[in-house]
């Protein structure tokens, strides 16, 4: 964030807060593509990881990556986005 600039960060933050309806979350659910989620595994156990997986969701580990998976393992991240098996 130290490169961005504070009115898009402002900005930014200020859409996370307010949030979407439908939720992304939902949108994630309901979508009729091909879907992927991935998070780092230092990020802790994902909520509601069976109700992703249950509705087709493909959902990725990336092993020693925090929130930022595209910093700490963008190999994971590639792979992901090519559809290679992680």
């Amino acid at each position: 964030m130290r490169l961005a600039d504070p009115l898009a960060l402002h900005r930014s933050a200020t859409g996370l807060v307010r949030g979407t309806d439908p939720t992304v979350r939902r949108m994630l659910l309901e979508s009729p593509t091909d879907r992927s989620y991935i998070q780092g595994t230092l990020s802790g156990e994902l909520p509601g990881a069976a109700e992703l997986t249950a509705a087709g969701v493909r959902v990725i580990q990336a092993p020693g990556a925090g929130h930022n998976v595209m910093f700490d393992r963008p190999d994971v991240l590639v792979a992901a986005v090519v559809g290679d098996t992680v």
